[in-house]
């Protein structure tokens, strides 16, 4: 009894003494973040538990080396709990250090964070694929497939005329490229180079040769410097026009210049240079020409210490790195939160299992999902694939999502997806840049993710991806929507144009009672030629009611040539069985070439 009584007192004396030690400590912050950036103001948000004066004070750090000396500040003695501080009197494209505190009677509580003001670049971003485009989905601008990176990137450390930093996880085969790189040095651009662990190559190895300094990422090997951006002309230069990032999923190696799908987009922006530089500089130890490597920093080692939000042009871009910033947490916010019709990705690595749940959540409540997955990384363990696929093994998805694996040359080395690229409005948001979404990426390497909020870069990266995924044998996603009647029948319309030359338009209507005689059936598109051989599947797949519009290209389709003539295109209901359901109609069209 006297245990009891003694252990009672005491629970009563931590219980009173942590009680205390709440209501006397400060208000809680949290949601810290900033908006609305112009050139030379932006404002800055956070949230309290509890009412809370708001104060803010800044400074703009020429490094990440510099010590911590607050110059201006401002005080709001109000108290809230929620924060909203308007900044004015910045510079443009400056990265600025910034410390909030908030205080009220139980004590005062402080954080911190960086943020970047808009700078006066074109904004210019230039979007560039290694592999065929499909242009039938373009909204006016053609993507531009099948380029020749060794050319581009060429052009690009050609024009350089200051300096070039680079991080590459590969960089081989391209003498061209190293030969480039000494002929830029030697006219007098400062370059510098981070490259991953392992045997330099011999194009690195010139590159050491002829004076130009490289930095090897030497810490926790078992992961990878796996960068690959580049930075041109934002250091020794004033003139905001000519500085350059360059990003995506793409290293320097034959294999991933041909036959391997990738992406390059290259953006003209001081402040995303900016960023990116910081990032450099803290792997490489420096912000001079030389690298310190006692203050190298890589993986794990390396703290969050970069804007993440940025005003580009009026575009909205967020950047991320690895493994310091959780890119899979905010990469898993956009699509939670911003996804309003569907989803696509290529992807060469998946299997984080908090970015499938994230997929499938939206999925569940009726949005798209579809993928193109690398053929070769479909059986790693914990893959997504065989889950989303609706394949018979642990938590799969039912009904399935419409993936598939790429099986043609060459690896599928994209990491990107484009949410609502189908849809007339929606967000119109692109994810891209070095990060897999795999769990080695989240622990230890070196990585890059940048979020674009556009709908032209959106469209164009859509168009790359309806090649892979009709590559793939996926179907049509280029169907749309046409207002919210219900008709009243089946019907076909006639195309438009028509005669066409090379594209048309097919509209049709499924009626709500259609819908539910076949419920469980299939709506089909398909086009023959004039000798009834099919030549081409627009639509294959499970429809709600309503009127329906597609695009028709012989662009699309280049395992047939489509002479000129006469075609036909048949819509048919099929039930579960194969056998024609409620409709079947068919009616022709004529291409002129």
């Amino acid at each position: 009894m006297k245990k009891l009584i003694f252990s009672i007192c005491i629970f009563s004396v931590l219980f009173f003494s942590l009680s205390f030690f709440r209501i006397s400590s400060g208000p809680i912050i949290s949601n810290l973040t900033y908006d609305s950036i112009t050139q030379t103001s932006l404002t800055v948000y956070w949230t309290t538990d509890s009412p809370a004066d708001s104060k803010i004070k800044w400074f703009a750090p020429d490094s990440n080396y510099q010590p911590q000396v607050f110059f201006d500040s401002i005080y709001n003695i109000a108290a809230v709990t929620n924060h909203i501080i308007p900044i004015s009197n910045l510079q443009p494209a400056k990265i600025y250090k910034y410390q909030v505190i908030s205080q009220n009677a139980g004590g005062l509580t402080v954080d911190s964070g960086y943020f970047i003001t808009q700078s006066v670049s074109t904004g210019r971003v230039d979007v560039y694929f290694n592999h065929s485009v499909d242009s039938t989905v373009s909204t006016g601008e053609k993507a531009k497939g099948n380029q020749n990176f060794e050319n581009i990137l060429l052009n690009r450390i050609d024009s350089a005329q200051y300096s070039i930093d680079i991080t590459l996880w590969e960089f081989s085969y391209y003498n061209s490229i190293s030969a480039a790189l000494i002929n830029a040095k030697n006219r007098g651009v400062k370059i510098r180079f981070v490259c991953n662990h392992g045997a330099y190559t011999p194009q690195i190895d010139s590159l050491i040769t002829h004076g130009i300094p490289v930095l090897k990422r030497y810490y926790d090997t078992t992961y990878d410097m796996h960068n690959k951006f580049m930075i041109f002309d934002y250091r020794y230069n004033n003139n905001s026009s000519k500085k350059f990032l360059w990003t995506g999923s793409t290293n320097v190696s034959h294999a991933q210049f041909n036959s391997d799908k990738n992406n390059i987009i290259v953006i003209q922006d001081e402040s995303l240079c900016a960023v990116y530089t910081r990032e450099f500089e803290e792997m490489w130890g420096s912000h001079t020409d030389m690298p310190v490597i006692s203050r190298a920093k890589f993986g794990p080692a390396k703290v969050n210490n970069v804007p993440h939000i940025l005003n580009v042009a009026g575009a909205r871009m967020e950047v991320y790195f690895g493994p310091t910033d959780s890119i899979s947490s905010h990469l898993i916010n956009i699509i939670l939160f911003n996804t309003t019709k569907s989803l696509f990705f290529c992807i060469l690595k998946f299997n984080l299992q908090n970015i499938e749940n994230a997929m499938h959540n939206v999925f569940n409540i009726g949005k798209q999902i579809k993928g193109v997955f690398d053929l070769t990384h479909l059986t790693e363990s914990g893959g997504a694939y065989p889950r989303m696929k609706g394949l018979p093994v642990p938590n799969t998805w039912n009904p399935p999502a419409n993936v598939f694996p790429d099986s043609s040359t060459g690896l599928v080395h994209h990491k990107y997806f484009i949410i609502d690229a189908n849809s007339q409005t929606g967000n119109k948001i692109t994810a891209t840049g070095s990060f897999n979404w795999d769990s080695a990426t989240t622990r230890g390497n070196d990585e890059n993710s940048l979020i674009i909020f556009n709908a032209r870069v959106n469209n164009l990266y859509y168009q790359e991806f309806y090649a892979r995924y009709r590559g793939v044998g996926g179907e049509t996603i280029g169907i749309q929507k046409i207002g919210t009647e219900i008709p009243a029948q089946y019907k076909l319309f006639q195309n438009y144009p028509n005669p066409f030359n090379p594209s048309t338009k097919i509209k049709f209507s499924i009626p709500e009672n259609g819908k539910m005689k076949t419920e469980n059936g299939i709506i089909t598109l398909k086009i023959y030629d004039i000798l009834g051989k099919k030549v081409a599947t627009l639509i294959n797949e499970k429809l709600n009611a309503g009127i329906y519009e597609i695009p028709f290209s012989i662009n699309q389709f280049s395992d047939y040539q489509f002479p000129s003539g006469v075609y036909f295109y048949r819509l048919q209901v099929i039930d579960p069985t194969g056998q024609t359901g409620d409709f079947s109609d068919t009616k022709r069209m004529l291409l002129i070439k």
